[in-house]
């Protein structure tokens, strides 16, 4: 069931989120929101993260889920490129963001960022059961930072779409995940991905061993090594 900002308040209240703790853990601008945000109250508006977190959340979730085509994941280094950009309207991520009207949700580009935040605007393409085209590699760096011990975001969405009623494909050399199964699309939720990504926390690098695929560059010098040359001892 698609959200109202009603509904998904309730399940950020549900999280812990709360007015007087900050859920961020990156922001471009501390402590503020964007001006197209901020422009919206004239005589400016109060400190509430709950609300600032809901007014993301809800942005990157509509704007995924109006968006048309397929979703585009991966790391930012192969994700932010001119190529994808375009596909959704950006022309330069130091400059836009999804707050522009112009920009589409098929990639998610935004001056704060939270795992819920990245958790709604997988969401919103799941409720549309759009294609996600990943753009990186599913090695172990880009899964999981075994210097913090938590997932990488990529691996948080991987894993978030195979429990909704995704799969992973591959043909003309590209790497998409489908849905399969409707009714688990339709019944995803922030909560049960909150859940979801709180088990595969516990399991830790563990969690991604089913998703992995070695290096492209490794396994091509793997299978054009000249076994001849090698010398028994």
């Amino acid at each position: 069931m698609t959200y109202s900002m009603t509904t998904m308040r309730q399940d950020l209240k549900t999280l812990g989120v709360s007015k007087g703790i900050n859920p961020f853990l990156w922001e471009k601008d501390k402590g503020g929101v964007h001006p197209i945000l901020a422009g919206q109250f004239k005589h400016g508006r109060r400190k509430n993260y709950l609300n600032d977190m809901l007014e993301y959340c809800w942005l990157a979730y509509s704007k995924s889920l109006r968006a048309g085509g397929p979703m585009m994941m991966g790391r930012f280094g192969d994700l932010w490129v001119a190529e994808h950009l375009a596909r959704a309207g950006f022309t330069s991520t130091e400059k836009e963001t999804l707050w522009d009207p112009h920009t589409r949700g098929n990639i998610q580009v935004l001056d704060k960022w939270a795992p819920t935040v990245n958790d709604c605007w997988v969401l919103g393409g799941v409720h549309r059961r759009a294609d996600f085209e990943l753009v990186s590699v599913r090695t172990l760096d880009n899964l999981w930072n075994f210097a913090g011990g938590y997932h990488i975001v990529t691996a948080r969405e991987i894993l978030g779409l195979l429990h909704f009623g995704y799969e992973l494909e591959e043909k003309n050399n590209k790497v998409k995940l489908v849905c399969v199964d409707k009714d688990k699309a339709i019944k995803s939720n922030i909560r049960e991905y909150h859940r979801l990504m709180t088990a595969h926390q516990n399991a830790g690098p563990d969690s991604i061993r089913s998703v992995l695929v070695m290096d492209r560059g490794l396994q091509a010098d793997i299978k054009g090594f000249d076994r001849s040359r090698l010398r028994s001892v």
